[in-house]
């Protein structure tokens, strides 16, 4: 699997995902540190402090070194990010990690297009086999958002976070490509099957 370079935006009805530009640093400073938010990241939120210039920076600066990684945009200005990590190019199958960081984008259905437009592109692009996601049990509204989009839960990982003085688990999600194709109506024709690899 080969990524494309330079990684090419992602456009749906109401996003643009993209690489990151300068006014990104401003857009993430004003987005700040909302508790909620953080909480459901898996974030301690009981010292949560502002978030600083250097550390709007950095938050840039990580999407910009990252291969596989989009600022998310919405009404021009950019509200979170969405990344593939964990590449396992033997099972052809890779992570993927979605932050909508802006509390008044909450509820609108962003994230679910956002997942599914990256969705897309994995096995459409990329030729992927698999999509998997973690998401803490509590976070219910993340957790429809990726069922919406066709995720299934797979597995519970027991007590796997520590936030705030209490353990709490992970449940973990998939998404294969003849499940992605069945929701979208997508009759894959035998040519796109990918053949067998043998491990290395």
């Amino acid at each position: 699997m080969i990524l494309p370079s330079p990684l090419p935006p992602l456009r749906t009805a109401r996003l643009v995902l993209r690489r990151p530009i300068p006014t990104d640093i401003a857009d993430r400073l004003a987005l700040g540190r909302d508790p909620e938010i953080y909480r459901n990241l898996g974030a301690d939120t009981r010292n949560l402090k502002s978030i600083t210039d250097e550390q709007a920076k950095a938050w840039v600066d990580n999407i910009a070194s990252h291969p596989a990684a989009w600022v998310i945009e919405h009404q021009g200005r950019a509200i979170g990010e969405i990344l593939i990590d964990n590449f396992v190019e033997a099972d052809q199958r890779a992570g993927l990690i979605i932050g909508v960081l802006d509390p008044t984008c909450l509820g609108k259905g962003l994230g679910t297009e956002a997942i599914k437009a990256v969705a897309e592109f994995c096995f459409d692009v990329l030729g992927l086999h698999k999509l998997s996601m973690r998401v803490l049990s509590f976070n219910t509204r993340a957790i429809r958002a990726y069922e919406r989009v066709g995720f299934v839960r797979e597995g519970l990982e027991r007590e796997s976070a520590f936030i705030g003085g209490v353990w709490y688990d992970d449940v973990i999600v998939g998404l294969l490509k003849r499940d992605f194709d069945a929701l979208r109506g997508h009759q894959p024709g035998k040519s796109e099957t990918a053949p067998p690899q043998l491990r290395s």
